[in-house]
């Protein structure tokens, strides 16, 4: 999610390669000749493999619960794809996970260069429900028109979250149909980010106008042309998890209960990342709990999906439904299990009703969101 900025810069003798991208990629080449001068060619194991891959998998679920939370941050995204490299042993795969990994760690140096760590809010695309922020008499007016509106009130640290991403809807609105009338919408979310930086209107001004005494404003249509470049398009990486909504007999979800060091308590559904290995998404999620539940689960029917999208990795979390046959807690394995940072993973079982799925803090968002919806409904859709 980090902005996407090039300097502009002419100068040439860093490898063809021009701005700030450049000069870093000149210091690694000096760093890297350094250190062939003071230890010589180095050669050592890989000590990578698949014992890494649940950590890959918790780095990642952090990468996306703080995207999620528009707290996204360098460290997250360095971490996935660190883990990720640790995480293969065959040399080709080894291979293209340290290059994206080295890829990412160059950006987090140029934008420390750039003296800029702000990180650009993307909404994201859910299946189901979807929530956005309303302007604050939209609900009257729905039902004035006759319907029954749903809604909350957006929690302190996810309300600039949900601004940014309006900030985003109602500047696609003003491109996509021209219309002057949406600038005054754009403007309002503009006038609430400030309102939440504790900044009144008058003050925004001021700084405005200061910034055009310094800099002019946009009246003269300079158009400032940079170096010609070609870019090859790619397509984002695909990361996919699949997660069980899984019910007892007694019609209860059973989840994980989640403490983790350093983060309020919350729940989770039991599943993971499909593996290369694997035959297919519900192989993996037959995989992931034996091994995290020591579970068998009857039929699995797709109930649910989402997908998020971060510096280039295309995150699609599937949710399928089923019923629990057996569970034996002692056959549970995994080295999250024994890793005490990683925090406890205690099974609680959880009436499956809007009420109780209201009274957690379930993760991810747009789950919770979508059994708030549908709880009640889950019984029924349960395979036979």
């Amino acid at each position: 999610m980090a902005a996407n900025v090039l300097a502009m810069d002419s100068s040439e003798g860093n490898g063809g390669v021009r701005g700030s991208l450049g000069r870093v990629l000149t210091e690694i080449a000096t760093e890297r000749a350094a250190q062939d001068t003071l230890w010589g060619v180095q050669e050592f194991p890989d000590g990578t493999g698949p014992a890494w891959r649940d950590r890959a998998d918790q780095a990642r679920r952090e990468c996306a619960e703080a995207a999620s939370a528009g707290e996204l941050t360098w460290r997250h995204v360095l971490a996935e794809e660190f883990y990720e490299a640790l995480a293969e042993d065959a040399p080709e795969r080894l291979r293209a996970e340290l290059i994206q990994t080295a890829a990412v760690a160059v950006q987090w140096v140029q934008s420390l260069d750039r003296r800029s760590g702000a990180m650009s809010h993307r909404p994201p695309r859910h299946g189901g429900r979807t929530e956005k922020l309303v302007r604050d008499r939209i609900p009257e007016i729905i039902e004035a028109a006759g319907e029954r509106p749903r809604t909350r009130i957006a929690g302190d640290r996810e309300y600039l979250a949900f601004l940014r991403a309006k900030l985003y809807e109602e500047a696609g609105e003003y491109v996509s149909d021209r219309d002057p009338a949406e600038l005054a919408d754009l403007l309002e979310v503009v006038l609430a980010l400030a309102a939440a930086h504790g900044i009144e209107p008058a003050g925004l001004e001021r700084m405005r106008a200061a910034k055009a005494a310094e800099r002019g404003g946009f009246t003269g249509r300079i158009v400032l042309r940079g170096p010609e470049r070609d870019v090859p398009e790619q397509a984002p990486r695909m990361r996919h998890a699949v997660r069980a909504i899984l019910l007892d007999d007694d019609g209860n979800l059973v989840l994980f209960h989640r403490v983790k060091p350093g983060r309020a308590p919350y729940w989770s559904t039991p599943g993971g990342k499909v593996e290369p290995e694997d035959a297919g998404p519900e192989a993996a999620l037959r995989r992931e709990l034996d091994e995290e539940l020591g579970a068998t689960v009857g039929p699995l029917r797709q109930v649910f999906a989402y997908s998020e999208q971060t510096l280039g990795l295309h995150y699609l979390s599937t949710f399928y439904l089923c019923r629990l046959t057996s569970l034996d807690l002692s056959r549970r394995h995994g080295p999250e299990f024994d890793d005490p940072s990683k925090g406890t993973y205690e099974v609680d079982r959880v009436p499956c009703t809007t009420a109780a799925v209201e009274a957690i803090d379930l993760f991810p968002a747009p789950l919770a969101t979508y059994l708030r919806a549908h709880a009640q409904e889950l019984p029924a859709l349960l395979p036979e």
